[in-house]
This record gives C-alpha cells, structure tokens and sequence, in this order.
C-alpha cells in the first residue's frame, strides 16, 4: 500500500487539482513461468468526495508500470464504489484487477500509474505528481 500524491484534472477544472490517493497493489510473492500473474487494486481518496452517491456509481481503471524482469504497462479494470458515497468523506473504490502470464524468470515489480475514473457527472484523469516506487512484487521462477 502507498500513499501518492496525483495531479487530478476534469472537464469542469480550469487547472489540475492536487489529491492524495492511497493505493494498494496485490500480487503473489511466487509464481513459476508460464503461470498467469494476477493483480488486485483497490484506490482510496484521502480527500474528501464533494456530494454523495449511490453504490456503483463511480468507475475506474488504474494503469500500472510493469518493471524489473519485464517492462511493460498493464491496465487494472473494474475499480468502483462498492458502497454508498457520503459527501465530504473519501471515496474507497475496489474490485480492480488485470492479469498476464509471467514468460521470463525474474522478479516482476508493479506501480501505480494514470488513473481514469467516471462518475455520473463527469470522467476524471488523474496522474502522478511524482515518480510511485513500486507497491508489490513477484517473484517468477
């Protein structure tokens, strides 16, 4: 789990605004090559939401940056609020996950990227402020 601070931008902001998002990576500590890596997400704002919702209504993908024994990008799909949103309070979005399947030895590391969120009035797109150390790791063997 880790603490980052995001560059948070929608159609009604003239300029990105700053949120601190807590985000959680889960991967398993072994899998042997060939098998199929799968990746858990869950995000939480730190800030306050500014109006209430009903459960479901708010979605989310999180990109995540693939490094050491392979370098690519994966997209986590299928983050939303499982529960009702009360206004001035965070926002915990879970259910997030994508998978591949590990082909080189080595240890795999996984860190937060772009997050792409829709709520009911309007998508957001939020970026990293600052380079995200790595939240989860794999070992393929």
């Amino acid at each position: 789990m880790g603490r980052f601070t995001y560059l948070s931008q929608s159609a009604q902001d003239r300029e990105p605004e700053v949120a601190d998002l807590e985000i959680t990576i889960t991967t398993a500590d072994e899998v042997a090559v060939g098998d199929v890596v799968n990746v858990e997400v869950t995000l939480q704002t730190l800030d306050p939401t500014r109006k209430s919702l009903p459960a479901r209504a708010i979605t989310g993908d999180l990109t995540i940056t693939v490094g050491g024994a392979v370098q690519t990008e994966i997209t986590a799909k299928g983050l939303t609020n499982a529960n009702r949103v009360i206004g001035g309070h965070a926002v915990l979005l879970t259910g997030g996950h994508a998978e591949f399947v590990a082909e080189v030895p080595g240890t795999y590391t996984f860190a937060a990227g772009r997050v792409d969120v829709v709520t009911p009035d309007y998508p957001i797109v939020c970026v990293p402020k600052d380079e995200v150390a790595a939240d989860s790791k794999t070992s393929v063997a």
